[in-house]
């Protein structure tokens, strides 16, 4: 049977509509313009989401301040804070302190004292500051009995460093009970044999000669209060011995006043172009 002209047309339409509607499913899907990333110039659809990290994110800084923005300064003059008698319940305080000017100090510390306070002697020692010997006892009659009994008080004073601090990180830095001019060995005339019997141990020995008389306040004879006093004996050494090389400043981190005064010397200090040093990098006795 010969299908007609119309019938022809029919079958022709059908055929076209199937055609176009297998092309039409061959297409790309649209993109929401929304979702267009534009990069260099041409544009594509975005990658995929970035995975959420395992690692817990670092914290945000707190608001606490830095605690000085004060520093000593580089390639000036050294001087060399001491501190003597400790360790004492003020010392961590002073570490505080020091921390805060990024400052290093020497401590002529007492083992009697370190047994005490053995944290404390062992944060002397981790933070970077010189622990230094100044006897076990610091009994006169005991450390100057003989030169034997000297070199027996510095052999206590390191056994103990290293019972509290659990290493040997005492230096081998010694400031005499009372100093090297001290009545009970003669003064200057008896204290060479005390001295080589130091040196001889392997220990330079150091004594000062700026200081804020927090030792000696039968020299206050205006009356001043303790600070004013510490603040005036300490601008009276400084004068007499600023041109003395090596500098070295004795306060007694034992009394709260001097701890009080601490962050007006640093700063005084730094003003006027000091760095700071420790004493295990002198190697010569300093005696007065």
């Amino acid at each position: 049977m010969r299908a007609d002209g119309s019938f022809k047309k029919y079958i022709s339409f059908l055929m076209a509509l199937l055609f176009a509607l297998i092309l039409s499913g061959c297409k790309d899907p649209a993109v929401d313009p929304d979702d267009v990333v534009v990069i260099g110039g041409n544009t594509q659809a975005p990658a995929t989401a970035v995975p959420t990290p395992d690692a817990t994110p670092t914290p945000a800084p707190t608001d606490t301040p830095a605690p000085t923005d004060v520093l000593p300064n580089p390639g000036g003059p050294v001087i060399y804070l001491t501190f003597d008698d400790g360790p004492y319940k003020y010392t961590g305080e002073v570490l505080d302190i020091l921390a805060s000017y990024h400052i290093k100090a020497t401590f002529f510390t007492i083992g009697d004292q370190i047994q005490k306070y053995p944290e404390l002697a062992k944060r002397i020692a981790e933070e970077g500051h010189c622990l230094a010997c100044h006897s076990q006892t610091h009994n006169m009659n005991s450390c100057y009995k003989s030169t034997d009994a000297l070199v027996n008080e510095l052999a206590r004073w390191r056994q103990t460093v290293i019972n509290a601090v659990g290493y040997d990180a005492g230096a081998y830095v010694f400031r005499f009970p009372g100093g090297t001019t001290n009545t009970t060995i003669g003064g200057r005339s008896g204290r060479d044999p005390y001295v080589a019997a130091a040196n001889g141990a392997g220990y330079y020995v150091f004594d000062w000669n700026m200081g804020i008389n927090d030792r000696w306040l039968a020299g206050n004879t205006q009356g001043l209060s303790k600070i004013d006093y510490f603040w005036w004996s300490y601008q009276d050494t400084y004068q007499t011995f600023k041109n003395t090389r090596p500098l070295i400043l004795i306060i007694h981190d034992t009394e709260p006043v001097s701890v009080e005064l601490l962050p007006r010397i640093i700063e005084d200090l730094i003003a006027k172009g000091f760095t700071f040093g420790t004493l295990n990098n002198e190697h010569n006795n300093y005696l007065m």
